[in-house]
C-alpha cells in the first residue's frame, strides 16, 4: 500500500474513511479541527460542521442508530460540552460503530485548560485507545469501529497537539463499503428513563471484562524487556520519548484503556525503579503507586504536573540534558489581533465608552485582553461571557458588556441571552460578526450558509435571532465605522434592559474569498 506523510489530525480521518463511515461530525477546535476538513475534502461521506460538540455528538449517535458508522471529533473541552450525551450513550449502546475522536491539550497551546480525556473514558466506561505515532492513529481509528460494534459501544481515541500537528509515515489501506440501513426500534435498550436505566447500568458492568479481553487480544498493552532493574511505563506518544532514549531499559507501552491493573503490578514489582510517561495527569501512575513505592513521575515532583511532558524532563531524569539546555531565551511571542482586524477596530470604540466591567469568550477577540488594548476583563468558556455579565448586572453593577464572536454565540450563547431577557437584567451584548470560525482556520458558520463541504444552504440572520430571543434593542455596525460604533456602545450602555450590538466586518483574512 501506498505511504505518505501524513498529519495526526489525518490519520485519524483516514482511518474513519477506510473503516466505511458514513457520516463524520464536529465543531473547530484545535487541536481536532483537521480531522474533520480532511475528510469533508478527501472523502463523499457527508462531513458536517454542527452548532456545538453536543449536537455534534448527538447527530453522530443518530447515525449509528441506523447501523451505520459515524466519526465525531472534538477537542477536549469539547467534550464538556459533549458530556451529556456522551455518558448515556455508554448505556444505551451502539448499533453501528461509534468512533469519539479527542484532541487533548497538554500545555494549552490553544485552549483554557489541560484537561486529560482519558479521565471521561473510565467515567463513561468505554474503551479508550491512545495512539504513539500516525500510523498508529489510523489503524486504531480503524479498529476501533470494529470493537465499537462488537461491544455495542462509542469507543474514543485519544491524542494530544504533539501528535495530531505533526507529519509522519503512513501506509493507506482499502476503503470498506458503507454499512446497510437497519434501522430498529428497541425502547428496553434506547430510552434512558428509570426504569430501564439500573439494567443498563449492569450490562455495561459486565462488559468491562470483554472490553479488557479485546485489549490483551490486540496487544495495545505491551511489555518490551530490557536488560536493566528501571524500566519505564509509556503512554501514547510519551512512548517515542522513552524509545530516544536508546536504552535497554525494560517500557511497558499503554496504548489503551482500561488497563488490566495485573499487567501494571507484573511489570512495577520486577523492577527496583519504575518512570511513568504521560501527557495529561497522572491517570497511570497512580495506579503504579498501588503496587511499588519506587515510583518516578508527576506524583513524585520528577515529571511536571502541568504544561506538556514532552522529552526533556525524561532525557534531565537520564542527566542527557541540564535544566539550562532548554532555556534559550527566546523572547515570548504571544498571539495577536492581524493588522487590519475588525475586532480591533471595535475594540478601540469600547474602551472609549468606558464601561466598567467587560466579560469576554473564546475566539480570536480574546486576544483583545492583551495589551495595548487590555479590552477584556474575564474568560472562561465557550458562551459564558452573556452568562457572566448577567450575573455581575444581577448584584446591581452598571455599564457591564458581554463580548462574544458570531459562532460562540450561535455555539452556547443563545440560552445566555434568553436567559438574561428572561430575568431582566441590564446588560450590552456585543456580538462580533466576522463571518467564520476565524481563529481555526475560517472554517463556516450558518451565518454565512455555507456548509463544511461548501455548499450553500440557508443563512440565519443573526439580528432577527436576537429579536426573537427578545433583545430589547439590536444594532447592527460596522466597526470600521469607528463614530457610529462608539454611539451604539453609549446607547446600549446607556438604555435600561438587554441591549445587542452585532459588529459586522469579515475578517481580513477571509474578505475577498467571501465576495468571490
Amino acid at each position: 500500500m501506498a505511504k505518505i506523510l501524513m498529519l495526526g489530525c489525518d490519520a485519524i480521518a483516514q482511518g474513519a474513511i477506510e473503516a466505511g463511515i458514513s457520516y463524520a461530525s464536529s465543531y473547530p477546535g484545535t487541536p481536532a479541527t483537521q480531522i474533520l476538513e480532511y475528510i469533508a475534502k478527501n472523502s463523499n461521506v457527508a462531513a458536517e460542521w454542527s452548532v456545538n460538540e453536543k449536537v455534534a455528538y448527538e447527530v453522530a449517535y443518530g447515525v449509528s442508530l441506523t447501523g451505520r458508522r459515524a466519526l465525531c471529533s472534538m477537542k477536549h473541552v469539547g467534550l464538556n460540552v459533549a458530556s451529556d450525551p456522551f455518558m448515556t450513550s455508554a448505556y444505551l449502546g451502539v448499533r453501528g460503530g461509534l468512533v469519539l475522536a479527542v484532541g487533548d491539550d497538554p500545555g494549552a497551546y490553544s485552549s483554557q485548560n489541560e484537561q486529560d480525556s482519558r479521565f471521561y473514558a473510565s467515567f463513561a466506561k468505554i474503551p479508550c485507545f491512545e495512539p504513539s505515532d500516525a500510523q498508529e492513529a489510523k489503524d486504531m481509528t480503524y479498529l476501533a469501529f470494529d470493537i465499537s460494534e462488537e461491544l455495542a459501544l462509542p469507543v474514543m481515541v485519544r491524542s494530544i497537539t504533539r501528535l495530531l500537528h505533526c507529519y509522519a509515515p503512513v501506509s493507506l489501506g482499502n476503503i470498506n463499503p458503507e454499512k446497510e440501513i437497519k434501522l430498529e426500534k428497541n425502547p428496553d435498550y434506547l430510552i434512558a428513563v428509570p426504569k430501564n436505566v439500573i439494567r443498563l447500568h449492569r450490562e455495561l458492568n459486565k462488559k468491562q471484562e470483554k472490553i479488557k479481553q479485546f485489549i490483551e487480544k490486540y496487544e495495545f498493552n505491551k511489555i518490551f524487556p530490557g536488560k536493566e532493574k528501571r524500566g519505564i511505563i509509556a503512554c501514547g506518544i510519551t512512548y517515542l520519548y522513552a524509545r530516544e532514549l536508546e536504552e535497554s531499559l525494560p517500557i511497558l507501552k499503554i496504548s489503551a484503556y482500561p488497563v488490566d491493573e495485573n499487567l501494571i503490578k507484573d511489570f512495577v514489582t520486577a523492577l527496583d525503579e519504575v518512570i511513568v510517561l504521560e501527557e495529561g495527569y497522572p491517570f497511570i501512575e497512580n495506579i503504579a503507586r498501588k503496587y511499588s513505592s519506587n515510583i518516578r513521575g508527576k506524583l513524585s515532583g520528577d515529571l511536571p504536573l502541568e504544561g506538556e511532558l514532552g522529552p526533556e524532563p525524561l532525557f534531565r531524569i537520564f542527566g542527557r540534558i541540564k535544566s539550562s539546555d532548554s532555556e534559550n531565551g527566546v523572547i515570548p511571542r504571544p498571539p495577536m489581533l492581524c493588522p487590519g482586524c475588525p475586532h480591533r477596530e471595535f475594540y478601540k470604540a469600547l474602551n472609549e465608552a468606558k464601561p466598567i466591567f467587560v466579560t469576554g469568550d473564546i475566539g480570536c477577540y480574546t486576544l483583545g485582553a492583551n495589551p495595548p488594548l487590555r479590552a477584556i476583563d474575564t474568560c472562561l468558556c465557550m458562551g459564558a461571557s452573556i452568562s457572566k455579565a448577567a450575573g455581575i448586572a444581577s448584584q446591581g453593577v452598571k455599564g457591564v458588556v458581554a463580548v462574544i464572536g458570531d459562532s460562540t454565540f450561535i455555539h452556547s450563547g443563545i440560552p445566555a441571552l434568553i436567559n438574561a431577557v428572561y430575568n431582566k437584567l441590564n446588560i450590552l451584548v456585543c456580538i462580533l460578526d466576522n463571518s467564520a470560525v476565524a481563529m481555526t482556520g475560517h472554517q463556516p458558520t450558518p451565518i454565512i450558509g455555507i456548509t463544511a463541504k461548501g455548499k450553500e444552504t440557508k443563512k440565519l440572520d443573526l439580528a432577527e435571532l436576537c429579536k426573537a430571543c427578545g433583545a430589547d434593542s439590536v444594532e447592527v455596525v460596522d466597526p470600521y465605522d469607528k463614530k457610529t460604533t462608539y454611539e451604539a456602545i453609549k446607547r446600549g450602555l446607556d438604555n435600561p434592559g438587554v441591549n445587542v450590538i452585532i459588529a459586522r466586518r469579515a475578517c481580513v483574512l477571509l474578505a475577498k474569498k467571501l465576495k468571490s
